[in-house]
């Protein structure tokens, strides 16, 4: 059997950034960046795919974001585009944080991967 092979596109911001590291060969590792990659691209950037992304960043000064619409249309890009969530149970969950200070709501898609400790988290308003 092959084994996975795919570009390290981790950001210098992210803590956990290696700058010796230029592939992934870690199944888990490679299916973070899929889905990043995913849910920050806008439609039409991706040559051949005119549907691939999720354009996150259109929805941060929008008023009227239906949070149950957009987990949708994630879980149906994620299920088109990320081959590695199809073998694993991936739950994808909209969630709302008033903010006091600025007095707005934050909305968050919640992405839970079995094997990631920890949730991602996706930021829109």
């Amino acid at each position: 059997m092959a084994q996975l092979r795919d570009f390290y596109i981790r950001p210098e911001s992210d803590p956990a950034h290696r700058p010796e590291q230029l592939e992934v060969t870690d199944d888990i590792e490679s299916l973070l960046q899929q889905i990043k990659m995913t849910l920050f691209t806008n439609k039409g950037e991706v040559l051949g795919e005119p549907d691939f992304g999720l354009e996150v960043e259109k929805y941060l000064f929008e008023f009227n974001v239906n949070p149950h619409l957009l987990t949708k249309e994630a879980y149906s890009q994620l299920d088109r585009y990320v081959g590695e969530s199809r073998k694993r149970d991936i739950n994808i969950r909209p969630a709302v944080y008033n903010d006091d200070k600025s007095n707005r709501d934050i909305f968050v898609l919640l992405i839970d991967i079995p094997e990631v400790k920890n949730t991602l988290s996706i930021f829109y308003d």
